[in-house]
């Protein structure tokens, strides 16, 4: 079927693309911007417009482009949720957020559930551009299990972490009971002294979570990750006649842990995504290798981490290894499997320098 014409002027449509800007929050200066904005627009709007199309809207694409009616409609309700949002008053900011977690809105709601977790992620993009509003909100969603659960442990944001989503962990920490989330948040913070460059905060974070580890009592594959991504990092910085055996365990543990089990996460490596980084930082580059071989090839890719880039990721982690390591031609065919426009991991900027420093490294190699 045809589509719809266009009923609007060239002028309306300059309009349009000035209100888009304003409503996306950040400037729209390249084509990967449109990515990011079409993953905002299906948030707000739970409508989706392709990121060639708004290319060729924006004009980065020069194509006698006209746009559809239906883009027209979409790109409007997006503009108009947008000024809605943006028009509110802190008061009314801060009660909208605290609502949106009240747990009586949500006695049926899934740990997994994908819309859900969409609309959480549109909350935490808004707390990561204002700290006045999340420091307001910071106390009551730590004392909300339902904030507990659909915010500080859906979305730990490097980007902010140092600066003040720390204080948010801290008070996470001081209401959390079980011993799965006295562990997650431990050891953010000791990767919130990490970034810092504090030492003296980075030893005393690790000895708790050293001290709180029970090897009887299992955790989610994503936190026992975090461990091992800390323990790493602390043993190389305090203890490092312990790092080989913390090594040795990471590929013992690795073996047992279920591949792609449904829910939950349990599809993707995560254990093996956070031990990654760790040994990165320690520049364990042979073992780093080994465990993003393992991750990619024992792990069925399914399709929500394909397009989230979880993937990519870890092929970022075996590049920077096979670089180190000297294998400059099999980086390079990884280089394929790897589109930065696909990073959806709330902190997309920290993979975005790895890649940098990725594809920095095999030029001059």
């Amino acid at each position: 079927m045809a589509r719809k014409p266009n009923p609007i002027s060239e002028k309306e449509i300059i309009d349009i693309r000035k209100k888009i800007e304003k409503a996306n929050g950040n400037p729209i200066t390249n084509p990967v911007d449109c990515k990011h904005l079409a993953d905002k627009i299906i948030q707000h709007t739970g409508k989706y417009i392709s990121d060639s199309t708004l290319k060729r809207f924006l004009g980065f694409h020069q194509s006698g482009f006209s746009p559809s009616y239906e883009t027209i409609k979409i790109l409007k309700e997006f503009i108009s949720q947008s000024d809605y949002i943006n028009n509110f008053s802190a008061e009314h900011l801060e009660k909208f957020v605290l609502d949106f977690y009240n747990p009586l809105h949500y006695e049926s709601i899934k740990r997994d559930d994908k819309s859900f977790q969409a609309a959480c992620r549109s909350i935490a993009m808004l707390l990561r551009k204002n700290k006045s509003l999340f420091e307001k909100v910071m106390i009551p969603l730590a004392k909300s299990s339902m904030g507990r659960s659909f915010y500080y442990e859906l979305f730990p944001d490097y980007q902010i972490l140092s600066d003040f989503q720390y204080k948010g962990y801290e008070a996470y920490l001081a209401n959390e009971k079980s011993y799965e989330g006295k562990m997650f948040a431990n050891c953010l913070l000791f990767m919130k002294h990490f970034f810092d460059g504090n030492l003296a905060l980075m030893k005393n974070k690790w000895l708790i979570i050293k001290k709180l580890y029970k090897k009887s009592n299992p955790l989610h594959p994503f936190v026992l990750g975090r461990y091992y991504q800390t323990q790493l990092i602390g043993s190389y910085y305090f203890q490092k006649n312990e790092t080989e055996k913390i090594i040795t365990a990471i590929f013992e543990i690795e073996k047992k842990l279920p591949r792609n089990e449904k829910g939950l996460f349990m599809e993707f490596p995560g254990f093996h995504y956070f031990a990654c980084d760790g040994l990165w930082y320690i520049d364990s580059h042979e073992h780093l290798l080994k465990l993003s071989k393992i991750a990619l090839e024992d792990y069925k890719k399914t399709a929500e981490f394909k397009w989230k880039g979880y993937y990519d990721q870890l092929y970022i982690y075996s590049s920077l290894a096979l670089i180190k390591t000297g294998k400059i031609d099999e980086a390079k065919k990884n280089i394929k499997h790897i589109n930065p426009n696909r990073f959806y991991f709330i902190t997309k900027n920290y993979f975005d320098k790895l890649y940098n420093e990725m594809m920095v490294s095999l030029k001059r190699s």
